[in-house]
Formats: structure tokens, sequence, C-alpha cells
């Protein structure tokens, strides 16, 4: 616990007290555990190209950096472990377990928790492992070296056989959690009766056979003391009624999403910008503010890619490949990164999947910048009104694309961004500060597609 001085507790207290007057209409209200705001994919390899997952210098120094500005959190995807079974492992182990080990200590060592890729769904359909009971109709993922099947959260042949090798991943390593990228078969059935009934038009309907599933692995993670985030489907979150994950990763194969996407969803939400599909001019002119101002107010902050610079070379081995050599698919997007790679040796580099080619320089930089003012925001049991609507603070109307968030704690926060197409002038009962110029002024600008930060 954070211990605070006399001074500190009766600022609390006050602005926790006012904040409950003042703020009358809002999204919602969310008090805030256990909750770490700086994460960040590590790329550790060009699997299924051989390569070494013992931590270097450049590791060293990247993780030293990265957990000086506010990272707390990575997670690395399929290359730690040998899903084709071409290096000696499988799909729930390490093709280096001892240099895992080494840079897990790494990451301990700068106080950065560290979990890895598994899936409740996705199987190699090639492994010797797999049967056909695992499934329950022909369906598959073919994209780069990989040809996934999908296992069903109803069948118990897959779950007897995926549980104890997931959670042995725990137990064989000192791994902080999972990270589930689920491979859930349900959307494509219920595609199927949409169809039926003439329509492309459908809904998932709640899954009790997949949330007991997660629920299951969930459990076995917070024994541990352990987190647990899950990706479901691009924007999606699973089709259950309970809350069994600490993080939910959105954005993955998006275009232009909404703004605050995500936000009606159970905490926390971890936007993950697409920018090898994003298509929006913003985005591509570097235009980072606009991303920030889209996710801060809702209490999501986006994840960075960083790690071993990629080279593509993951697309270059004497295996059988899948998917058409275009940008948009996994093969094309390694084959492109192979000869951006060889064109620009010294950087900017490519970190993942989710970068553009070439990438978007300035993008830790933003990260870095916008982490430091969000931080002090989200300290633990701090307590955010979310999109506010009536607020007794806020003398100013509130125009539908004004998104105006307050956070709590020894200090009082607020946050705003602008969709308007036009500048608003937020206008306030007492005087507040702008925690980036330093003004202080009860009349704040703010841009278009912009954000500004105040404190009281």
């Amino acid at each position: 616990m954070k211990t605070l001085s006399l001074a500190q507790h009766r600022a609390r207290i006050e602005n926790i007290r006012t904040a409950e007057e003042s703020n009358k209409k809002y999204l919602r209200r969310k008090r805030i555990h256990d909750y770490l705001s700086g994460q960040a994919i590590y790329n550790l390899g060009e699997y299924p190209a051989p390569f070494s997952i013992a931590p270097t210098e450049y590791d060293h120094a990247l993780l030293a950096d990265l957990a000086e500005n506010g990272v707390k959190l990575i997670q690395i995807h399929e290359e730690w472990n040998d899903s084709i079974r071409r290096l000696g492992a499988d799909k729930f182990s390490c093709h280096d377990a001892q240099g895992m080990k080494e840079f897990i200590k790494l990451c301990h060592s700068f106080g950065i928790k560290i979990i890895p890729y598994a899936s409740t769904g996705f199987f190699h359909e090639f492994d010797p492992d797999f049967t056909e009971e695992f499934c329950r109709a022909d369906s598959r993922l073919r994209q780069l070296y990989f040809s996934y099947r999908l296992g069903f959260a109803g069948s118990e042949k897959w779950r007897a056989y995926m549980l104890p090798r997931m959670m042995k991943i725990l137990d064989d390593y000192e791994f902080d959690g999972l990270y589930n990228d689920m491979g859930y078969d349900g959307k494509r059935f219920a595609r199927y009766e949409a169809i039926k009934r003439g329509s492309l038009d459908f809904s998932l309907p709640y899954d009790p056979i997949v949330e007991d599933l997660l629920a299951a692995v969930y459990g076995e993670i917070k024994s541990r003391g352990g987190v647990y985030k899950v990706h479901f489907d691009r924007n999606s979150a699973p089709p259950v009624k309970e809350k069994i994950y600490d993080y939910l990763w959105i954005g993955e194969a998006m275009e232009n999403t909404e703004i605050g996407t995500g936000k009606l969803y159970e905490d926390y939400v971890v936007p993950c910008p697409d920018f090898g599909f994003n298509t929006d001019p913003a985005h591509m002119n570097c235009n980072f503010e606009y991303h920030y101002a889209r996710t801060i107010p809702f209490l999501q902050f986006p994840l960075l890619t960083r790690g071993r610079p990629m080279t593509g070379k993951r697309a270059l081995e004497n295996i059988p490949y899948y998917g058409e050599k275009t940008p948009r698919t996994e093969y094309g997007f390694y084959l492109l990164a192979h000869e951006y790679a060889k064109a620009h040796p010294n950087g900017p580099h490519v970190y993942s999947t989710w970068s553009s080619i070439p990438p978007l320089e300035g993008d830790y930089e933003a990260w870095k910048r916008y982490h430091a003012l969000y931080a002090p925001m989200v300290e633990e049991n701090s307590v955010a009104y979310i999109e506010l609507r009536e607020c007794r603070e806020i003398l100013s109307d509130i125009p539908e694309k004004v998104y105006i968030s307050m956070f709590v704690n020894e200090q009082k926060y607020l946050v705003v961004s602008n969709f308007t197409g036009k500048k608003y002038t937020l206008t306030l009962a007492d005087t507040w500060t702008d925690r980036e110029t330093k003004i202080q002024s009860k009349t704040f600008t703010v841009k278009n597609e912009s954000i500004i930060f105040l404190q009281k």
C-alpha cells in the first residue's frame, strides 16, 4: 500500500467526496485494482527459423529502457514454442528452454512480468497428437507456416489433452501467466446458421461451455498469482457472462475502428493498433495523438510493439507455406518485411505483424510520452468516471463527440478528447492546470482529433 502524508490523505478524501457529488451522469464508474497499464509485445525471433532465445546485450538494454518508461508486462508470441514440431519441442514447450528461462529471469530483474502465447483452440493439424476428436468441424486457419484446426471446448479429449499441457507451461518455466489466443470455432457455426436463415448478420450466443473452459484456465492461473490475457477475435469479446480474464486484447486485423471501441467490455481492455491494416491518414502521417485520444478517456492504453527487429526470414524456410503473397496475409507480410530489412539494415525496424511496412517512426516516443501522463491517473485504488455527460465542474456543453473522463486519487485529473471536426472550448467552474503546457485557467481549447490532460 502506498504511504500517504496527512496532506495527501486530506486531499484524497476531498477529491473522492467532491467527485462523487459533482459527477452526475457518465457511461460508467470504475475503481482501479491490479491494473498494469504499460504492456508490450516483445518479438524474440524468427520461428520456424532456428534462433537462440538467450538474452543479449541488446535485450538487456531494451528491457531496462522499457522498465524505466513504465512497461510492467510483456507478452511473447509463438516464436517461443515449436508449434509445428520443427525444432525438437512442441506447441506447449520451448525450443530453447534454457535460453527462455534466462530471458524470463532478466525480465524479472527489471520488475517486468512476462506471459507467453498459448491457445485453448488453435492446434496444428499435422501434429502427431492431433485427432479429429479434438474438433467438431473441419475448420482451420492456414497462414504462413501453420495449418491450425480449432479445438472444440466441448470435446472431452481436447480438454484432457490441452489443459494439463497448458498448465505445465506455468509449472516448467517462471512465466507470470498466459496470453490465450482463443481460436474459437463457435463464430463459424453462428455464421453458418445465419446463412441458412438467408442473412449475413449474426451475433454470438452465450456459450457456457467455452466460458467453463476459459474459467478453468483462469482459475489455475490465478491460483498461481498469475496474469491472464485473452484475445477472442478482432474487436470482439468472448461470448461469456463471467469475467474470466484480466486483460482483453482487441484491434487485430481491424482497419479504422470506432472511437472508444470496447468501452463497454469488462476491464481491462488493451487495444493493439494494427498499422498493417489501418488506412486512416492520421495514422499513416504518424499523428499518434489521434490514436491516444481515441483510447485514453475510456480507460484503455495501447499495446506497444518492440523486441528484436524482424528480418522476415521466418517466411524463407524450406517448409510448406500457406496464404497468398499479399501484404495483408502473414506470408506476404513477412516476405515484404524481409525485403524491407535488407534495404534498411540500420532501421527503422519492424517489430511485429501489427506494424506497417515501412514502420511508423516515433511510435515508441509517443507511447512513452502518453504513458507518463496516463500512469498517475490509474494508480492502484484510483476511481475513474468514464465519458462524463453531466458534471458540476464542467460549465460548457459536452457535445456528442467530445469525450471527457475524470480520474481521482490524491489528485484530480480530467482528460478531454475532441472529435467534433472543429475546436472545442472547455469551460470549468474552477482553475485547472494543463499538465503538458503548465497553463492554469478555467478555459481550455481542445483542437480537433486531439487530447488534453488537466489536473486540479
